[in-house]
């Protein structure tokens, strides 16, 4: 069957598709119906003059969480460590007022990215982070398709960046265990620079038995290393005097 006119699936936002056929002589239900659902988010050209920089306040910023057992949600967080957010009132969160599912592998997912115009990009963003020690936890990765998607860095490639392997994320590093509280994590994207689309997103593993507060998530940035403005102008005092050796200058 061919529709004479295609649905209108510009708008950003979550969208679920089913189809149902009903043929007289079928009297099997059971798999007549299938459906499809999917997220439509916002290209962000990201640029010196305009880094991407989402703290969450004004609304969840086109991010979504998905997957197994989710328990993503957006608000202020109100567990008992992760009970705040790191600035403001808002944030993501795995369960806003509560402890992560077991047994869940969910995703909080971005928008797409043009980072075409920028030369040595890098990310950065805030997180706590409460798990079971050695089984569960949370690791960022990208994707240049939407579809494939890689692991970002690994323990220690970048500024508080990951702490420990997890059963649950594969034996693989994540941010594991019991944070300091809010954290600002940040990992250098020089590698994807000239990428005209690019996602992230978290991905959040936790095992069959065992729960804690879990994930927070906070001020999400990707741009270029701001310019270094510093620099003599104008030299005031002093007007005059001695010779200087360049000892004596240092």
């Amino acid at each position: 069957y061919t529709f004479s006119m295609g649905a209108n699936l510009l708008a950003i936002g979550s969208y679920l598709i089913e189809a149902e056929v009903m043929y007289p002589s079928d009297d099997y239900n059971e798999n007549d119906t299938t459906s499809v659902s999917f997220v439509n988010t916002p290209l962000i050209v990201v640029t010196n003059a305009t880094p991407y920089l989402q703290n969450f306040e004004t609304d969840n910023g086109n991010w979504y969480g998905a997957g197994k057992n989710s328990s993503w949600e957006y608000g202020t967080p109100a567990s008992y460590k992760i009970n705040r957010a790191a600035s403001g009132s808002k944030a993501w969160k795995t369960r806003l007022a509560g402890n992560y599912n077991d047994d869940e592998t969910s995703y909080l997912e971005s928008p797409c990215f043009n980072i075409s115009s920028l030369v040595m990009p890098f990310v950065e963003v805030d997180l706590w982070w409460d798990t079971e020690d050695n089984w569960d936890g949370l690791q960022l990765e990208y994707s240049l398709d939407g579809i494939s998607w890689t692991q970002l860095g690994d323990i220690g490639t970048g500024e508080n960046w990951y702490t420990n392997d997890a059963a649950a994320l594969g034996y693989e590093f994540g941010w594991v265990g019991t944070g300091p509280g809010w954290v600002t994590s940040h990992h250098d994207l020089s590698f994807l620079a000239g990428a005209t689309y690019v996602k992230f997103r978290f991905k959040f593993a936790a095992d069959g038995i065992y729960n804690f507060d879990g994930i927070g998530l906070d001020n999400f940035n990707v741009q270029d290393p701001f310019d270094n403005d510093l620099g003599v102008i104008e030299l005031l005092s002093p007007v005059s005097g001695p010779d200087l050796t360049a000892a004596e200058a240092i």
